[in-house]
């Protein structure tokens, strides 16, 4: 017995009855490009048989577009028909292609497809907004040039990144190519040299694209002297406060040494911010524990969250060193276990020379001492003019020196350096700018910061610290006077 088999292809002289999308029917392009999935249609007769040689005409009817080719197109032996291209038009949004089929009662006639042109786009990728000082460079500017939401894969379009109204500027000068990820960044942008706001506009050269120009804003700064300088109450003698200084992260917690305090048995001071105002932290943190004039204050540290800190002793035991950590808890400072004592250390903690006799006018070499002494404030000798009270024990030595004062100074941080009474702290609020006192190097980063308040050559800069963002910076400085 024969058994009819099913055929792709109506047999001659088929009827098409009804007619279906094949394609999908709403996709999504550029302006001015073609769709990714060219649309096309089935025909069929009524029993679901597919009809060759029917004519099917596609028919922009919507956004302008063009496809391709003009001419109906006819089913092939499957009863496909698709065209060769559907461009959108050039106006972002929808576009609209019809395909009918000749012949009537054809059911489906006609079938509809839809595609959105996406036109060009640029935003910003980088923040908007920022700040730094003046005369500096920002984090950096990016844009996106990109189609709807997505960032434009096929790269290569120029952006022009113009400077800003403060007299700033921008490298590099000339326009600035979208990578293949749509992403055009400059290299710098450096803020202006006044103080307030800076602008800096990107636009992309298509004239089909949306968000032209992007604006970026950064509010050029400077640093500020934050109420009066800051000076430790408690304090014994000259403290010389503002030795070594350091911030908390936030900016809002600040502790200062003064290695000098009673006897040079050293100390440090917190303070704390709130609403813009300094104020002393409990009393002065003196560690338990300490053998001799400890020097307590010589070097300091916060953490980030500024709760606690380290204070060290560069003199302790005879120079042998140590630190002590304390904790905050409640706004009240406490010494957390006994002073701390490395292992390990080798050599002799400490040395000290004197002068040649007869005297002469060039001291021996200093070269690797750790301890030096120093011959009276206002001898005929070496050492003439040095201020402050003669410190140290009885001295025979040569006529005219008069008596030693004991300075011990680590070498290998200033090796001439003798002591200096009265060291002051300044807080400054601003971005990160080139340090206050005579000496400066690198860069300008605006105007040189020097603190009111002082008295007598204060060595301002002597000790610095920046809180994380870099908006708060506090200047130890040696105000010798006090």
């Amino acid at each position: 017995m024969l058994e009819r088999q099913p055929s792709d292809c109506s047999p001659p002289g088929s009827t098409p009855s009804q007619i279906a999308a094949r394609s999908v029917i709403t996709q999504s392009a550029l302006v001015n490009t073609a769709v990714g999935t060219p649309p096309s249609v089935l025909v069929r007769d009524g029993s679901g048989t597919p009809v060759a040689g029917v004519t099917v005409t596609f028919a922009v009817t919507g956004g302008g577009g063009t496809v391709l080719p003009a001419m109906p197109v006819v089913t092939d032996a499957s009863g496909i028909a698709t065209v060769g291209s559907w461009t959108v038009g050039a106006t972002p949004g929808a576009n609209t292609l019809s395909a009918t089929a000749t012949g009537s009662g054809i059911t489906g006639n006609p079938v509809l497809f839809a595609a959105t042109g996406l036109g060009f786009t640029i935003a910003a990728r980088s923040v908007i907004t920022q700040s730094a000082p003046l005369n500096t460079a920002v984090r950096g500017a990016t844009l996106g040039a990109g189609a709807g939401r997505d960032w434009h894969s096929g790269g290569g379009h120029d952006g022009h990144l113009c400077g800003d109204r403060r007299g700033g500027t921008v490298l590099p000068a000339m326009p600035v190519v979208t990578d293949a990820s749509g992403i055009a960044t400059v290299a710098s942008w450096t803020l202006g040299a006044t103080q307030g706001a800076n602008t800096l506009s990107a636009t992309a050269t298509r004239s089909d694209i949306t968000g032209n120009p992007v604006l970026f804003a950064a509010s050029g700064l400077a640093f500020t002297q934050q109420g009066l300088k800051l000076v430790g109450t408690g304090a014994v003698g000259a403290a010389n406060q503002g030795y070594s200084v350091s911030l908390s992260a936030d900016g809002n917690t600040a502790i200062v040494g003064g290695y000098a305090d009673n006897g040079d048995a050293g100390a440090a001071w917190v303070w704390t911010r709130s609403g813009g105002v300094w104020t002393q932290q409990g009393s002065k943190l003196v560690g338990t524990g300490a053998v001799g004039a400890a020097n307590q204050g010589y070097s300091v540290s916060l953490s980030a969250d500024g709760n606690t800190a380290i204070v060290g002793g560069v003199l302790d035991n005879d120079a042998a060193g140590a630190a002590w950590v304390w904790t905050r808890s409640g706004g009240v400072w406490t010494q957390q276990g006994s002073k701390l004592v490395g292992t390990g250390a080798v050599g002799t903690p400490t040395r000290a020379f004197t002068w040649p006799s007869p005297p002469t006018a060039t001291p021996p070499s200093l070269e690797g001492l750790e301890t030096m002494v120093m011959l009276g404030p206002r001898g005929s000798g070496p050492g003439a003019g040095v201020s402050g009270p003669s410190r140290g024990p009885s001295w025979s030595g040569p006529a005219g020196w008069g008596r030693p004062r004991h300075f011990r100074v680590p070498l290998r941080r200033r090796q001439h350096r003798h002591r200096r009474r009265g060291l002051r702290t300044m807080v400054a609020l601003g971005p990160r700018g080139s340090g206050p006192g005579a000496e400066e190097s690198g860069p300008s980063r605006g105007s040189k910061l020097v603190g009111t308040g002082a008295v007598g050559n204060a060595e301002q800069g002597y000790s610095v610290s920046l809180s994380a963002d870099g908006n708060t910076a506090i200047v130890g400085g040696d105000d010798r006077q006090q």
